[in-house]
């Protein structure tokens, strides 16, 4: 059964603090995992998206972390503003193989 589990459920830190984002996920063959950030009463903005082989992406505050054989990802957060508050969602895209 292909499952994502994000952890903590929610989070508040002081502005100018740093914070971390966990995601695991059992979804077996794996083709991708983006982070993104979808502010209150808006659609959700892509922060990243790696694939297997990638182990780190930054993007600008952020950066995501992948551990593909332990099935696991972080967002960190560096020196966060106001901005920030907002849910952050994990997503990991299985890979299609024919006949599935």
């Amino acid at each position: 059964k292909n499952q994502v589990e994000q952890s903590p459920q929610s989070l508040i830190i002081l502005e100018g603090k740093n914070c971390t984002l966990q995601c695991n996920y059992t979804v077996s063959p794996f083709s991708n995992l983006r982070w993104y950030k979808q502010d209150n009463g808006k659609g959700p903005i892509s922060l990243t998206i790696m694939t297997f082989s990638e182990n780190t992406k930054s993007n600008g505050r952020y950066t995501a972390t992948l551990d593909a054989d332990t099935k696991q990802s972080s967002l960190h957060i560096t020196a966060a503003q106001l901005s920030d508050s907002a849910s952050y969602i994990c997503v990991v895209s299985a890979l299609c193989s024919p006949g599935t």
